[in-house]
């Protein structure tokens, strides 16, 4: 099974994916803005802590991809998905799931 993270963008949802290529995510600042970074896909949390800094990312889905289907849950909007800033862009950190904080 595989994570599967979305965005939305307008009234779209925005699928980021491992693989997905192009794409960017909001970052949460210290003022309580959004910049946005590109997607890097996704960082296993032993590696995260030595390559960059822990950051909340602003995601509205989680899903689980079993190949047949997709179940998503929602991210409250006042929670965020852990993320790591990399000078190239950011990773959603995963070890067993990904972690809304």
């Amino acid at each position: 099974m595989k994570v599967v993270l979305a965005r939305r963008l307008n009234k779209r949802l925005i699928e980021l994916r491992e693989c997905t290529t192009g794409e960017t995510v909001g970052l949460l600042r210290k003022d309580g803005t959004y910049s946005y970074h590109s997607w890097l896909g996704f960082i296993h949390r032993s590696k995260a802590s030595r390559l960059g800094k822990p950051v909340k990312l602003k995601i509205d889905r989680i899903g689980a991809d079993d190949l047949s289907s997709i179940k998503w849950r929602d991210v409250p909007t006042d929670k965020h998905v852990q993320g790591c800033l990399t000078e190239n862009g950011v990773f959603a950190v995963i070890s067993e799931d990904v972690r809304v904080v």
